[in-house]
């Protein structure tokens, strides 16, 4: 039977690595070494070194111990492993929801975390081309590119690609720009495109937050394939608005537009380091919620338990 993933403490899944040669804690498990490395590596964990164990059994020196890693920010702290590791782990609680919250890479105060995230993320720029693309947008530039080879000297096509108009080259720039800026600081962003849209988002550790650029404001509108789109011939001058969206849901959104000379080109650094914020708020706010929702569990099945 299927059972969810349990979490652990990362210090305790490194010490359970290197607690025996790989061959032995896989049978544990019921698991394959190589399945076993495979599952550790995704957790971030290296396993020991090869001739580890015959430098044990030799009585020689051998590295030390390693530690987990820092909470970084939007990471629950925890390591998400198979089920099966009940057997040799405790299960880790989650971090209370009041804290502390506090890592060598996050302080407490978010307005703290702001101003660090904005001076390690430094200037950013956003180039002219999308010839080297961020990764997570490069299977959509793919997809783009697919369209204009198949449809390259036809007069008309139902599929032609979406973004081979001013603003829409301008917000692929954007995203990418962004994109890049969380990836210096470890984290991560993507995009795809669905009905002549961009649908992104930004993984910020363990926490996924929506990202849009819209037009700011009211805009000539073509009927394509059925839906109301910005014109094509709009110009990139067209002032754009750019909205974090935690919930995918248009919710507690935070935004920057165009405002005169100043362009949201000229604000992806600040923009980033919100996110970031952003990510770390929301995994904070999870928290809060999950406890909320076990405390009302626990509530329904006390009166459950005395009304049967």
């Amino acid at each position: 039977m299927w059972q969810k993933d349990i979490l652990v403490l990362p210090d305790d899944l490194i010490a359970f690595a290197w607690s025996a040669p790989m061959r032995d804690l896989a049978a544990k498990l019921e698991l394959s070494d190589v399945g076993l490395k495979k599952l550790l590596k995704r957790c971030g964990v290296a396993s020991p070194p090869q001739g580890y164990w015959n430098k044990i059994r030799a009585g020689k020196r051998v590295p030390a111990l390693p530690k987990a890693p820092p909470r970084r920010p939007g990471e629950l702290g925890r390591a998400s492993v198979d089920a099966r590791f009940k057997k040799v782990l405790p299960i880790a609680t989650p971090l209370p929801s009041n804290g502390p919250f506090a890592s060598a890479l996050v302080p407490e105060d978010l307005d703290e975390l702001h101003a660090q995230e904005l001076q390690a993320i430094g200037k950013v720029s956003v180039p002219q081309k999308l010839d080297r693309p961020h990764k997570g947008l490069v299977q959509m530039l793919k997809q783009e590119q697919r369209r204009r080879d198949k449809n390259a000297g036809r007069e008309w096509t139902f599929d032609e690609p979406k973004f081979d108009n001013p603003l829409g080259k301008r917000r692929l720039k954007i995203f990418n720009a962004l994109f890049s800026a969380l990836s210096k600081r470890g984290h991560d962003g993507d995009a795809y495109e669905h009905d002549g849209e961009i649908h992104a988002r930004a993984a910020i550790g363990d926490t996924y937050l929506g990202l849009d650029i819209g037009i700011a404001g009211s805009h000539r509108t073509v009927r394509q394939h059925g839906y109301l789109r910005p014109a094509p011939d709009l110009p990139a001058s067209t002032p754009l608005a750019l909205r974090i969206d935690p919930g995918f849901d248009r919710k507690n959104t935070v935004s920057w537009q165009d405002d005169g000379d100043a362009k949201l080109e000229s604000r992806i650094a600040e923009i980033a380091a919100a996110i970031i914020v952003a990510g770390e708020k929301k995994f904070r706010l999870g928290l809060r919620e999950a406890e909320e929702r076990a405390e009302r569990e626990r509530i329904e099945r006390r009166s459950s338990a005395r009304n049967g």
